[in-house]
């Protein structure tokens, strides 16, 4: 590759030299003038390189979707076919001279950037390149140099480096960058409010039973609950409420009057009253109760007496968690 590179630098400057020589007297009949920083072809002149103030251009902000890169050539005696074709994603930017610095803008992420020798002609603008990841809105610092066999070197360096190279470097302006940023919009990304665990709310537990005694008056052979009994009733299911698995079972109750049959099936109906009650007022599910008729077979008194048979007239339920599988 060196050898490829010194031929191809011998093969230019030759001509050019004796062409400089012949061409000495005869300037102003050529039309071209290379003297200092100007730069003329028959009427048209330009500059090479242009002084600035590379603060003041630090100073511009960049687009949050796009990042500014500087590349700085020092200062040497090489030929000026080793100039350095700069290149940024396969894009031509410049084909920089020794002392001078090139600026551009391209777009945030992975960007592949080359140094190349312009002596090479071989236009292969991804030779050498190195990958970097760049961040919008940021300037980024990267020195070139190129020795004598065209071999390159491109290394990221500090804004501090960079700052006290550059009060040296002039900027080159005579070429025409070919980097297009085409940088799609930031895409702004929506922020999630995590959604908090659900706390499943803890179901009471009843330890054990209760017993709750229904002060509900019937008729005498009647098995239909009067209204003015409904709040006796309720506070059953109410306390059904706060202990969602409980299960019920409505007990009934006669005294020693009549037959056997005849009170348990009378204490059955009333029962059963009782907690279709519970059903089609309160709104309790059929599953959660049970209704059972004792009749006078559970006296908890004398039936002997008015009072011992008042008490044996009862309506009780008992409440308790339900069952597990």
């Amino acid at each position: 590759m060196e050898r490829v590179f010194k031929n191809t630098i011998a093969a230019i400057i030759l001509p050019t030299i004796l062409l400089g020589i012949s061409g000495c007297a005869a300037i102003g009949n050529s039309g071209i003038d290379n003297e200092g920083d100007s730069r003329r072809v028959g009427n048209t002149t330009w500059n090479n390189q242009v002084d600035t103030d590379v603060r003041k251009l630090l100073a511009t902000e960049v687009n949050t979707d796009k990042t500014r890169l500087i590349f700085i050539r020092k200062n040497d005696d090489d030929l000026e076919q080793t100039s350095a074709n700069i290149s940024v994603n396969n894009r031509y930017q410049v084909s920089l001279h020794p002392g001078n610095y090139t600026a551009v803008n391209s777009c945030v992420g992975t960007n592949q950037l080359s140094a190349h020798a312009t002596g090479f002609k071989d236009n292969n603008l991804l030779a050498d390149k190195k990958d970097y990841q760049l961040d919008g809105g940021q300037t980024y610092f990267f020195y070139v140099d190129m020795d004598d066999t065209g071999k390159s070197t491109l290394e990221e360096i500090t804004a501090d480096s960079a700052l006290q190279l550059l009060e040296t470097k002039r900027y080159q302006n005579h070429q025409i960058s070919r980097v297009v940023p085409n940088c799609p919009a930031p895409t702004a990304t929506p922020t999630v409010t995590p959604t908090p665990p659900t706390v499943q709310p803890t179901v009471p537990v009843l330890a054990e039973k209760v017993t709750i005694e229904l002060e509900v008056l019937f008729d005498t052979d009647k098995a239909i609950v009067k209204p003015n009994y409904y709040n006796e009733i309720s506070e059953v299911a109410d306390f059904m409420s706060q202990y969602p698995n409980t299960v019920v079972t409505i007990e009934g109750h006669t005294d020693s009057r009549a037959s056997d049959s005849y009170n348990q099936a009378l204490s059955q109906r009333r029962v059963d009253a009782v907690k279709s009650v519970l059903i089609t007022e309160f709104g309790v599910t059929p599953d959660r109760l049970s209704a059972v008729g004792y009749g006078e077979s559970k006296p908890r008194a004398s039936n002997d007496t008015v009072e011992g048979r008042q008490l044996n007239r009862r309506v009780v339920a008992i409440v308790e968690e339900r069952p597990s599988n």
